[in-house]
């Protein structure tokens, strides 16, 4: 296998678009085919990415790159025990209420759309009635079940538990720490594909750290304006719904409208269709819009430069064959795709 592996490489060492077309394939094969168990690596990956900047700031003091890395990690660490320490028990009690209250909310919701097809007789049938809201509780339900059972427990859980803990923060140190010497062997290992990839690398470093950084910064926004907003009206699961509007900026165009539906529920569950109800429910469509024709167009006007027909197409393609993450990943998977057209373009004409 290696000596068939050698032999395309140099039959196409002169044509460097294949070859780095061949790399990607095979690197995006292993990704689906190990997804679950390489998924620490990914995270590591992903989480030193982003953790560079700060190393070369720190670099920049100066400061030895290995103690950058090490403040940088315990910082991150600190950080990250303290959310667990404060925010996550919060979250996780307003996630199991939620679940129980839910089946209750849902029935509440099909009340209120009975009283609205009584009223417009022929809009919605009974039987369409039924079955949306059939689904959309067995939907819920089967998340927020998923999400409150994947307890860690058994071997595997105890197991898992120390990669996460133990295993990501060290493969993240050392990622930092020998970023270098692992560069300059993934170079000489394919050397055909290093020399178009560096200047493919530097355009998508542009718009992927543009982006990721932008949407970290919404995220924390809109969770935090979300979350006043809903504690000023004392609406129940206030963090936890904020937390999941923060989170669905992360799914284009379809997480705003999934996360909508637990709002909706339980404002009317809460308080019907009343005043209080009509202001909750304007003043967060009102975030919504700023967020969409204000602040989106502010973070990533100059960075994310895709038409949203292009974005919505990469949302059906990319979730059609990856599912949930495809949706997650759309928009880097087509600043990829836009680079390398741009890149390969003048070669092809």
């Amino acid at each position: 296998m290696r000596n068939i592996w050698s032999s395309l490489r140099h039959s196409l060492d002169g044509s460097p678009p294949f070859m780095l077309l061949l790399h990607l394939s095979v690197l995006l094969g292993i990704t689906l085919y190990f997804a679950d168990v390489l998924m620490p690596v990914f995270l590591a990956l992903a989480a030193a990415y982003l953790l560079e900047r700060p190393v070369s700031w720190l670099q920049r003091l100066p400061m030895r790159r290995v103690d950058a890395v090490a403040l940088t990690m315990l910082a991150l660490i600190a950080l990250m025990w303290w959310l667990i320490a404060t925010l996550f028990p919060l979250v996780w009690q307003q996630a199991q209420a939620f679940w129980q209250a839910l089946p209750e909310l849902t029935a509440i919701g099909q009340q209120y759309l009975d009283q609205l097809g009584s009223a417009q007789p022929g809009w919605l049938s009974e039987r369409q009635l039924a079955l949306l809201l059939q689904r959309l509780e067995g939907q819920s339900l089967n998340f927020l079940n998923t999400l409150l059972t994947s307890s860690l427990t058994g071997v595997a859980g105890v197991f898992y538990l120390l990669v996460y803990l133990v295993l990501l923060p060290m493969m993240m140190f050392f990622l930092l720490k020998d970023k270098t010497a692992l560069l300059t062997g993934l170079q000489r290992q394919f050397p055909a594909s290093s020399a178009i990839l560096t200047p493919v690398w530097r355009q998508l470093d542009h718009q992927l750290l543009g982006y990721i950084q932008g949407k970290l910064l919404e995220l924390v926004l809109l969770a935090c304006c979300c979350y006043l907003l809903f504690s000023l009206f004392a609406l129940p699961y206030a963090l936890l719904l904020a937390l999941l509007v923060g989170l669905s900026v992360f799914i284009p165009y379809l997480g705003i409208a999934v996360v909508t539906v637990p709002v909706v529920l339980v404002t009317i569950g809460q308080w019907g269709l009343s005043s209080t109800s009509s202001w909750i429910l304007f003043c967060y469509l009102l975030l919504q819009v700023l967020d969409a024709y204000l602040l989106v167009p502010w973070l990533f006007g100059r960075v994310v430069d895709i038409n949203p027909f292009y974005i919505m197409l990469a949302i059906l393609v990319f979730g059609g064959l990856f599912g949930f993450w495809g949706v997650v990943l759309a928009i880097p998977l087509a600043s990829l795709l836009k680079v390398l057209l741009r890149t390969f373009a003048p070669e092809s004409g």
